[in-house]
């Protein structure tokens, strides 16, 4: 019998997507422009790197939720109450199901994350952040 083997992700996945811009209709300020590096998905979740450039602009988490690791860059998540938590490389974050707020990019973020779906509608990946 054969088990799963770990794999070192760097390369072994191939090159990171195209970077897409975000939604004008989101954008606060800059052009921010986003790459979804997807490692597994299904119904139930999705796991991957995700990269932004700077720029601020909104994110809503409707029917699901997401544990986020910064691996590089630097900025901040403004939710709309008002909680500003700020993100560094080795900062990790959870954001529960129905989390809305901003993303404030300052210098370039890298991003590992685990999105699990709670129910209703969720719209993942791309660039939804």
């Amino acid at each position: 019998m054969t088990s799963p083997s770990a794999v070192q992700i760097v390369g072994a996945y191939g090159a990171w997507p195209p970077a897409v811009t975000i939604d004008e209709a989101r954008v606060v300020s800059g052009a921010p422009e986003a790459s979804t590096f997807i490692l597994d998905e299904s119904t139930t979740h999705q796991v991957g790197l995700w990269k932004v450039t700077a720029g601020e602009f909104t994110t809503q988490h409707p029917g699901y939720l997401e544990y986020i690791h910064v691996l590089g860059g630097r900025g901040r998540l403004r939710d709309d109450a008002g909680n500003v938590t700020e993100l560094a490389p080795g900062v990790t974050v959870f954001m529960p199901a129905g989390w809305a707020g901003r993303w404030i990019v300052d210098e370039p973020i890298t991003k590992m994350y685990s999105i699990i779906h709670t129910g209703g509608a969720a719209t993942i990946g791309g660039t939804s952040a």
